[in-house]
């Protein structure tokens, strides 16, 4: 019992010392913190190099150095961007960052991949990290690359369009489209070169930029097996909305699938193609909701030819026609054009 009662109050001993350490080292993170916060204030909006600041973040611990870091990365851009960046560099922050990016631990490339993203910072390691086993870490590179818009980078970025990792692809669709205009070329050219998932995914990027260079792409694509990448190649050819693009989604609202057809009708409401009015008409007595519904969105859109229309729906006998020309005819304005 005596050694039953002397191990509790050990293991009590323990349990409050920890506590009593944990209060210690809180408090003495965010003094540090206070010190960090301070420097780099003055570092990145007074515009000059302070030897006493630079001296006073090398000396603080690692973990301190980089929670202040990334916190002051979220407040600043441009020319405070690469003040930051700057700094970190002379602390040590930015060699550190570059050898986590290589270690064999995925946590570790994670965490240089992410630090460096924040600060800004160009470097060749993110294409190696591009392909990385892991695909947190390849989702991470991607937020990176999106800042460095080089042939090679953009090239090593289409390729994983493709990624079977949905948080991976997604965070290539998000980057490419954040890089702009630049994509377009080497976007085009990927798209004329592939099909299936890989395509789906690009056309949905193409969607947002809708360049004419799409279009050989998108027309050839509106025809794949694949209903995925019909209905990505519908939506782009109605961003697009050249004479060229209308033809073909006319033709796509006869395809088999109720999606591909709500999508080519959307198209032709999106570019208010009222040459296509009557056949949108027709579509709100197609057999599938969302059809019936994209029809109804497409003629109000189109303005007064689309109304007149709808109007005439409501004395239909078809009562799926009479029925959604008589619900689009009721949303207000601003809930027609969304």
């Amino acid at each position: 019992m005596l050694v039953e009662i002397g191990l509790l109050a050990l293991a009590v001993g323990v349990f409050f010392a920890h506590g009593f350490w944990l209060f210690l080292n809180q408090r003495r993170i965010r003094r540090l913190t206070e010190v960090a916060r301070e420097s780099l204030a003055h570092l990145v909006t007074r515009g000059t190099v302070n030897v006493d600041d630079i001296d006073a973040l090398r000396q603080l611990p690692n973990n301190v150095q980089v929670m202040a870091f990334l916190e002051m990365s979220r407040n600043v851009t441009g020319a405070g961007k690469e003040r930051l960046s700057f700094v970190a560099r002379q602390v040590g922050l930015v060699d550190r960052a570059q050898k986590l990016c290589v270690s064999r631990r995925w946590t570790r490339r994670l965490r240089g991949a992410r630090i460096l993203s924040r600060l800004g910072v160009v470097d060749p390691l993110v294409q190696q990290l591009l392909s990385d086993p892991h695909p947190a870490v390849r989702a991470q590179a991607a937020e990176w690359a999106a800042a460095q818009p080089s042939v090679p980078v953009i090239s090593a970025m289409l390729t994983l369009l493709a990624d079977p990792a949905t948080q991976a692809r997604f965070a290539v669709q998000d980057a490419l489209l954040r890089m702009g205009g630049v994509v377009a070329g080497p976007l085009a050219t990927f798209l004329e070169r592939h099909t299936g998932r890989a395509a789906e995914a690009g056309l949905r990027v193409a969607e947002s930029l809708a360049e004419p260079s799409f279009m050989p792409a998108a027309l050839r694509l509106s025809c794949s097996e694949d209903v995925g990448v019909r209905i990505a190649a519908a939506k782009l050819l109605g961003a697009v909305g050249d004479a060229a693009a209308a033809q073909r989604l006319i033709e796509l609202l006869d395809d088999d699938d109720s999606s591909v057809r709500a999508a080519a009708t959307q198209g032709l409401g999106r570019m208010q193609h009222w040459q296509a009015a009557s056949l949108l008409a027709y579509r709100l007595r197609d057999s599938a909701w969302r059809v019936r519904r994209a029809a109804g969105l497409a003629l109000r859109s189109i303005g007064a030819p689309g109304v007149l229309f709808l109007r005439r729906a409501l004395k239909e006998d078809d009562a799926f026609a009479s029925d959604m020309a008589q619900q689009v005819l009721d949303l207000p304005t601003a809930a027609a054009s969304g």
